[in-house]
């Protein structure tokens, strides 16, 4: 079991970030990521709404693909105006993930390398500042199908990829292959969903949703 902390997911106080990943034969089999949030609704924050879909459908995205000129541990979706900075975070001595204020995000160090060859990374975020204004992540709801997503190392070298799921997903049903270290390269971008209930999670109240974008590698 890996347990994460974090900073604010929502506009009071601070909260946490929680991964929890059930281990079995074939590695992690089960994923919850909470972000713990406190026991009152935060006011809206955005007015657009997830439009889910998945890699059976057709691509939607017909704006430019160019690779921008990103400086290093960067994501960045042009399409939403989505640019946040990438910090490394692992669990400390009681199992919590430090997750950074919410102008960046964090590339989780259990997950595979930004630009790795196999296995899956995973980059998380908060939705909105303390104040309840949202976030660089509370874009992330607006991606299509096919749209280009690039992320920078730390040595400043950009990958793109190409988005093809969105879902709003309960917290405690994340896909399994979500903290995979092996298989085909996967890239997945998570932040929670504030259009989704605001209900007890793992014993405290927050969001019932994350908002999670799945993208592949497009050479």
């Amino acid at each position: 079991m890996i347990e994460t902390h974090s900073y604010p997911c929502d506009r009071w106080n601070r909260v946490a970030l929680t991964v929890v990943v059930l281990f079995g034969a074939a590695g992690a089999t089960a994923g919850v990521l909470a972000f713990l949030a406190p026991p009152a609704p935060p006011p809206a924050q955005q007015a657009a709404v997830l439009a889910p879909f998945t890699a059976a459908g057709p691509d939607t995205y017909t704006g430019p693909a160019e690779i921008p000129s990103l400086p290093p541990a960067m994501l960045s979706i042009p399409g939403v105006d989505l640019n946040v900075g990438l910090v490394d975070e692992d669990r400390d001595g009681s199992g919590y993930l430090a997750i950074p204020e919410p102008s960046k995000a964090a590339r989780y160090t259990g997950s595979a390398a930004v630009c790795a060859a196999k296995g899956s990374t995973l980059l998380a975020g908060h939705v909105n500042f303390p104040d309840g204004s949202p976030a660089p992540m509370a874009s992330l709801v607006r991606v299509t199908k096919g749209m280009p997503l690039y992320v920078s190392d730390k040595a400043g070298v950009t990958c793109r990829y190409k988005v093809t799921g969105l879902e709003s997903l309960a917290k405690t049903s994340l896909p399994a292959d979500t903290f995979a270290i092996e298989g085909p390269p996967l890239l997945r971008v998570i932040t929670c969903d504030p259009s989704s209930p605001f209900v007890p999670v793992i014993g405290r109240a927050q969001f019932a949703n994350n908002t999670v974008a799945t993208a592949i590698p497009w050479p």
